[in-house]
């Protein structure tokens, strides 16, 4: 299931408030970042507690916007009109002076692998089109009324990092074979004129791709260890085969017409033609048999 959370570019210093029809001039003024209900760790490196301001949900929702009218309905039928959420705002400076100032120690944590990640997201937020505020919008999360506790101790543990232990789900999530650090680290976004993750970075941190198995040949086979050595192929036939297959049926049919002439009796007739066309028969088989 979807949970979008977004970080945006505005010019407001809060969130827009559909009370006063502000969500209708708040779209393409600045670039968006999105990820799926989670803040991805770079994303949070921008804020700090107070930082922390709190929206109603009513206010997701243009007041005279007939086509969000069914939204705004439900909202109310859902919350009421007065519940709030947390979400996190922060002035351009202050949140490229956190990104400086704890770079070393979350790459640190983290691996000096994903330095260009961050470096990278450093540019976008200061070159990137981000207007002069940067506004994490939270309401998409599935317990987004609840989160300020746990938005609260991210948000401190930042500051707190040692290195050591630090970040353990998350070292556990880019250590997935199947794992995309800039998604787990950034989250992406994308317009006509720009896309994150930049091509130098999708390239740096491409998909791993399953690797095809390696083929061997017979004579590989065999050199590795604990392999079984290749089938032998079977000789093909010639006309000794026929000749000696025509031999046995002649054989076999002999002894039954012997054995019919002695005792006068049919059933031993065919049990001597059973014995020798199934002895004569083994005995092609091995003559035939691979290696022979």
């Amino acid at each position: 299931m979807s949970h979008p959370v977004f970080l945006s570019s505005s010019t407001l210093p809060r969130m827009p408030q559909g009370s006063l029809n502000e969500w209708r001039d708040f779209f393409g003024h600045g670039r968006e970042l999105e990820a799926n209900a989670f803040f991805p760790l770079f994303w949070r490196a921008l804020f700090s507690e107070d930082d922390i301001r709190h929206a109603r949900f009513i206010d997701e929702h243009d007041i005279d916007d007939e086509s969000c009218a069914i939204e705004r309905e439900e909202c109310l039928e859902d919350f009421g009109a007065d519940a709030t959420y947390p979400y996190l705002v922060t002035d351009k400076p202050s949140a490229l002076a956190r990104l400086a100032s704890r770079r070393e120690k979350i790459v640190a944590t983290i691996g000096e692998r994903y330095r260009p990640i961050y470096e990278g997201f450093e540019a976008l937020i200061a070159q990137g089109g981000f207007a002069d505020h940067l506004l994490l919008r939270t309401s998409g999360l599935p317990d987004a009324a609840d989160a300020e506790q746990w938005l609260r101790a991210d948000l401190a543990a930042l500051d707190k990092l040692d290195g050591k232990g630090a970040l353990t789900d998350l070292a556990t999530d880019l250590s997935r074979y199947d794992a995309d650090p800039v998604w787990l680290l950034s989250g992406n976004g994308a317009s006509d004129r720009w896309s994150w993750p930049t091509p130098e970075l999708g390239t740096l941190f491409s998909l791993p791709q399953k690797k095809p198995r390696p083929q061997f040949n017979g004579q590989e086979a065999g050199k590795r260890e604990g392999a079984p050595p290749p089938p032998r192929k079977a000789r093909p036939a010639g006309w000794q085969d026929s000749a000696l297959e025509w031999l046995a049926a002649v054989l076999a049919a002999g002894a039954a017409l012997g054995a019919y002439v002695f005792t006068q009796s049919v059933w031993l007739a065919v049990l001597a033609f059973l014995c020798i066309a199934v002895g004569l028969g083994f005995a092609l088989t091995k003559l035939r048999a691979p290696g022979s």
